[in-house]
């Protein structure tokens, strides 16, 4: 569907349309010229990025070109819990202007150092991701990222302001608040974590502002959680946005380093002019063709305090190359499907949260909140997807029945026990034939699925012994 946002008529400005829209073979150029500048910049640092490229016989940036990338060494996250907190800094310490981090092991975050040049950078990334948007000066980004020592809430604060836009910072959670500021500041572009959207979005239906009856929001940039099409398709029809991804992680430089735009909302436009993107089997580490998923490898060409070269991201994705109709010929990804290291394996089965996402919510009788319970009680590990039924909610709340004939084979909105049965089985037998593996199907009372207000959404569970970890949960 083509949201508000977008109406084919006219194609939102860029920010950077130089970079943006650079042909291939000259943004080829820059970035062989700045990846030789950072292999120069590590070199001169020192550490053990320097000590790994004399391993390999780099003694300067001009020993390289983008050719020989793949045979350059790689840096993982264990580099950056190894050098804790400040053990790979390639400028002064007294030039560290901001540190942010993700989680990390022991309590402690990995922590990622900023310079000024590096935080005006990131925002100059953010605001390149919601002019994809279609944001511009006089937009209104209401910004439910959370604020603090995740990336979130302040890259796209900091991007709103560079490109001129109005910010409404108001963090993650307190969702009633959230729906005074939405309906009173009438914000056009919403910036959060797509389960909190979802949130935001049953709660703004609980409050009698649906689409139908004029929300002012536009498009939505969602991201810090792998999310499907499926889920992208729900937000729409909650909020009437064309829903879009945003991609980053902090050791990168934080969210911006891609994002889709309004107009073909079909893979993430890569800034490679900063970010030169990789695509390498999680295995081996080989690269792998265009268009086949693999791990997302990084090298940040531009960055000072932090220059990572070749990131492993453990970030499963697929690059593609070519110009889009909204005029940019950077590089794209595909949706992330999961992590490396969420990947499940259920009797000898891979298989990614999200690709239960999309089966699930492939059914319109589902509720959009949802978790996976790996059950480990008997010594093997069996897989439950714990859901909920659409039921009846306020007039006007997509949270009602929303067409009988899309339910599922035999299936009444609104119905009992007996139709939740018809529901379970038509959702194991679809998951068994798209997935190959037999996955149970709980559906449980409304409300037994614990909703996400601040952060992302824990999809997944363990269930070794006791109590279940969802409330309803049949033992």
């Amino acid at each position: 569907m083509l949201a508000n946002g977008f109406d084919g008529r006219s194609i939102p400005a860029m920010f950077e349309p130089q970079a943006e829209s650079m042909p291939p073979e000259l943004r080829a150029e820059v970035q062989q010229d700045r990846l030789r500048g950072m292999i120069d910049r590590l070199l001169a640092a020192g550490g053990l990025q320097a000590r790994r490229l004399a391993q390999v016989g780099v003694t300067g940036g001009g020993d390289v070109s983008l050719d020989d990338l793949a045979a350059l060494p790689a840096t993982t996250k264990q580099d950056l819990w190894d050098a804790y907190p400040f053990g790979l800094l390639a400028v002064p310490r007294s030039e560290v202007v901001a540190v942010h981090g993700s989680s990390g092991t022991g309590g402690r975050p990995t922590l990622v150092s900023y310079s000024r040049a590096d935080i005006a950078l990131w925002a100059r990334m953010c605001a390149r991701a919601l002019a994809a948007a279609g944001a511009g000066p006089g937009s209104i980004v209401h910004n439910a990222y959370g604020y603090g020592l995740f990336t979130g809430g302040l890259g796209i604060h900091q991007g709103a302001i560079e490109l001129g836009a109005t910010v409404v910072p108001v963090s993650g959670g307190m969702t009633a608040r959230q729906v005074t500021l939405i309906a009173d500041l009438r914000p056009d572009i919403l910036t959060c974590t797509p389960s909190y959207a979802i949130r935001i979005g049953q709660a703004l239906a609980e409050a009698g502002l649906t689409p139908a009856t004029g929300l002012s929001l536009k498009a939505g940039i969602f991201g810090a959680e792998p999310w499907s099409d499926e889920m992208r398709a729900r937000i729409g029809e909650l909020l009437g946005v064309r829903a879009l991804d945003i991609y980053g992680l902090s050791e990168v430089i934080g969210p911006g380093v891609a994002s889709e735009c309004v107009v073909a909302a079909d893979g993430l436009h890569v800034n490679e002019d900063h970010f030169l993107v990789e695509a390498v089997d999680p295995v081996t580490g080989e690269p792998v063709p265009d268009g086949t998923p693999g791990e997302l490898v990084f090298s940040t060409l531009t960055k000072e305090a932090l220059p990572l070269l070749r990131y492993r991201t453990g970030d499963i994705a697929a690059l593609r190359r070519g110009s889009c109709p909204c005029g940019r010929t950077l590089a794209k990804m595909s949706k992330v499907t999961g992590r490396k290291d969420d990947m499940l394996v259920i009797r000898g089965v891979n298989v990614y949260p999200s690709e239960i996402e999309r089966v699930l919510l492939a059914e319109s009788a589902v509720a959009p909140d949802y978790v996976l319970v790996i059950d480990e009680r008997n010594g093997q590990r069996d897989l439950v997807a714990c859901c909920e039924r659409i039921t009846a909610g306020p007039a006007g709340s997509p949270t009602a029945p929303r067409d009988e004939h899309r339910a599922g084979p035999g299936l009444v909105p609104g119905a009992g026990a007996e139709s939740d049965e018809a529901l379970r089985a038509g959702l194991e037998r679809s998951l068994r034939e798209t997935l190959g593996l037999r996955i149970r199907v709980a559906i449980l009372p409304p409300g037994s699925v614990p909703r996400t207000e601040v952060g992302k959404a824990v999809r997944v569970r363990r269930w070794s012994g006791g109590e279940p970890p969802v409330p309803g949960l049949p033992g």
